[in-house]
């Protein structure tokens, strides 16, 4: 009988392939050659001895045998975060490391305050925090170069689903129509669609808040005429006030200080966002994890 030992590292690489559809993404998201995918994958089919992986000079796919061990490895990468966090919760201290991201507004809004509160709670637990944008972290947290991720979703982008993460909701806040004072619909009731023939100012490519953008303007009937992408929503309210384009701004979003603005609600259509934390599946009993996750619990509500 053949006797296999699975490596959870080439397991954490077969499900990024799946993931991803190609061996160069899957190198990419984490932080590995392309050759270097390729020899593990390899070796993980010398070791379960069957082929996992339908290789052509353009693509790959998974085969059969290989869809079914991404979904073994799910609940065993899940298996082995849940018994690492019950290790750790037997010390009953709080130590260790905790690689955290944020995207910036929530970096400014809740990480930051939820670093406070640990400084005086956790002394002897060390985090470390960043500030990325959810297309870059949650490839990192899958592929365990994060250990906590703090993103967001719109409604009207499709929602974010992956049974290797475990989130939790922050908050849903409404996006705001940020115009310059001057402008004259600035007192009037906002809609998409009256703002077809305006500049706007968005996010860079990639990031989730130039997709709503995008899909709201749709929505009302026409294609948005983007010059200008920044991801500082200071940045974009001072390109606002002016007169550079109209933006689409979060609640949460600092822009004290920032005078020439006319901010109100977007009536139509309704565009929100939601941030949540999200964790590896099984990991959110870490007591580093759990008591970082608690921070942004309370400084959320």
């Amino acid at each position: 009988m053949h006797s296999a030992t699975l490596n959870t590292t080439r397991l954490r690489i077969l499900r990024e392939i799946a993931e991803r559809g190609t061996i160069s993404a899957a190198a990419e998201a984490l932080w590995l050659t392309p050759s270097a995918v390729s020899q593990q994958m390899s070796a993980l089919e010398r070791e379960v001895g069957v082929q996992l992986l339908e290789r052509t000079p353009r693509s790959v796919r998974l085969t059969d045998a290989g869809t079914r061990l991404v979904a073994h490895a799910e609940k065993i990468l899940a298996e082995c975060e849940t018994a690492l966090a019950d290790l750790e919760s037997q010390t009953g201290r709080i130590t260790g490391t905790v690689r955290v991201s944020a995207f910036s507004t929530a970096a400014q809004a809740f990480l930051l305050p939820a670093l406070q509160l640990l400084r005086d709670r956790a002394p002897s637990l060390t985090i470390l925090a960043n500030d990325l944008e959810p297309h870059e972290s949650m490839p990192a947290l899958k592929s365990g170069h994060l250990d906590l991720v703090v993103s967001h979703e719109y409604n009207m982008t499709p929602p974010y689903s992956d049974p290797g993460i475990d989130r939790t909701d922050i908050v849903t806040e409404r996006m705001l129509l940020a115009l310059p004072a001057s402008h004259p619909l600035a007192d009037k009731t906002s809609r998409m669609a009256d703002f077809a023939q305006e500049r706007w100012i968005v996010g860079q490519e990639a990031t989730f808040c130039r997709d709503a953008v995008v899909r709201a303007a749709n929505l009302a009937g026409f294609e948005p005429r983007m010059e200008l992408n920044f991801n500082d929503y200071r940045v974009i309210a001072n390109a606002v006030r002016r007169g550079l384009g109209i933006a689409l701004v979060p609640r949460i979003a600092d822009l004290q200080g920032i005078d020439g603005l006319s901010i109100r609600a977007l009536e139509e259509p309704k565009l929100e966002r939601t941030i949540f934390s999200a964790v590896r599946k099984g990991s959110g009993n870490s007591p580093g994890i759990a008591a970082m996750l608690g921070a942004l619990a309370e400084v959320s509500g």
